[in-house]
């Protein structure tokens, strides 16, 4: 059934109208988002002179957003399943928009940390909703590329928040930067609202045909769950599955480069080198543009050879070994070619495991464990990880053992998701 939608080289003409109406909404959706949450990386340097933080505070304040991120991720989960993913989503633009504009108003470390936790609350629940979203809108042969399209927001919103950020910071200052840089999510919550349906009877633009084989080949799918024994409780199925614990470790892990080799790398070039703080921005992009191009390459080839195991663990090993090699690397053109190939690398993974678990569960206890695996994930990976690089710094004076130590948690991680037993083939 899938195969009458797409093909293995990409798009039909079939099953273009979901791709183009629903795809490009909630990729620069999540766009502003992660610039609003990692834009701070680049105010940090500016921000640490006029509050006086000391570089284990800069990486407290780097990492306190996902405080508020696990409960916000935790819930959104609960939400979407009761009230749909676009009310939810709609509720967290309008949240996470006000947050960070009053980020620009906040005068010390106390009122930066509070708004970033409120922050963090407020874009939790993205994530959940969107997985939800796109799990009721695509077949199983065509999520990989789906949540990778959308997870190459990830890497764009970044390479945007580089230079952006930067060319405010050259000319005005960091409290302009989150003024600025949070009015696009109000903007953005019009748009969604206008342009994505409640569910598909709702959606008008979708031609007839195409309707018939969604609806059609999502229906085998949950029939295919349907065969298995009935279970009293979703949590507990979720929680019984030796998939779900093995994808968790990894998800941490994967996110302690994520965020912790992210957040400092603008820090790393600026004391590295004489560059300007534009500059450095520019600089800080060009990982990002690599990670762009293996997360598409990445998650295409996923859904071409109808795998997600390996091509989430051995990128993730790869990307480890890299960051240790460039954490023992002297500055130069060496050191900044490893950084960007770790960049190519680094944003393969998470998307897959979401896609796995999609594979492995149904529509409910996916969305759960998804919820539990990306809100503790990313609070332990979002919140350690720059908090360990800060820490070790200021021990050290430099960042060479902190990017060796995650660089290794990299290695432990991708081995995790290899020993995940992947889903029968048929599930695809």
């Amino acid at each position: 059934m899938a195969d009458t939608l797409t093909s293995p080289a990409g798009i039909t003409h079939a099953g273009q109208a979901r791709w183009l109406h629903l795809i490009p909404v909630i990729f620069l959706l999540y766009t502003i988002a992660f610039f609003d949450r990692v834009n701070i990386g680049m105010a940090l340097p500016s921000m640490a002179a006029d509050l006086h933080l000391s570089p284990s505070q800069q990486g407290f304040v780097g990492g306190v957003f996902f405080w508020g991120y696990l409960p916000g991720f935790l819930l959104g989960g609960w939400l979407a399943l009761r009230f749909g993913a676009k009310r939810v989503v709609l509720t967290s633009l309008l949240a996470w928009g006000l947050f960070s504009m009053a980020t620009g108003l906040a005068r010390n470390l106390p009122e930066v940390t509070a708004l970033r936790l409120l922050l963090g609350f407020a874009e939790g629940p993205l994530w959940t909703s969107l997985a939800l979203l796109l799990s009721q809108w695509f077949l199983k042969s065509e999520r990989g590329r789906a949540f990778g399209l959308w997870n190459l927001s990830i890497p764009v919103g970044a390479i945007l928040s580089g230079p952006l950020s930067g060319l405010v910071l050259q000319y005005s200052d960091w409290h302009w930067m989150f003024l600025i840089g949070g009015a696009p999510a109000w903007l953005w919550a019009f748009v969604w609202w206008r342009n994505i349906p409640v569910d598909l009877d709702h959606a008008h633009w979708l031609p007839a045909e195409e309707r018939r084989r969604l609806e059609e080949g999502l229906a085998i799918e949950h029939a295919e769950f349907a065969t298995k024994p009935a279970e009293t409780s979703n949590w507990g199925v979720v929680l019984h599955q030796p998939a779900v614990w093995l994808l968790l470790g990894a998800t941490c892990l994967n996110n302690m480069i994520f965020y912790g080799f992210g957040l400092w790398l603008p820090t790393v070039l600026k004391a590295s080198s004489a560059l300007n703080i534009g500059s450095v921005g520019l600089l800080n992009a060009l990982p990002y543009v690599a990670a762009g191009v293996g997360l598409v390459w990445c998650t295409r080839s996923s859904d071409r050879r109808k795998e997600r195991r390996l091509h989430a663990g051995i990128p993730m090993i790869v990307g480890g070994v890299l960051l240790y090699l460039g954490s023992q690397a002297d500055w130069g053109i060496m050191q900044m070619l490893l950084f960007i190939l770790v960049g190519a690398t680094m944003y393969m993974t998470l998307p897959l495991i979401s896609t796995l678990v999609t594979d492995i569960l149904p529509s409910e206890q996916a969305i759960l464990a998804i919820s539990l695996i990306g809100g503790v994930g990313n609070l332990f990976g979002g919140f350690v990880g720059p908090q360990l690089v800060g820490s070790i710094n200021q021990m050290t004076g430099n960042f060479t053992l902190a990017f060796a130590l995650i660089g290794l948690f990299g290695v432990i991680g991708g081995v995790l998701i290899l020993v995940v037993r992947p889903p029968r083939r048929a599930a695809l």
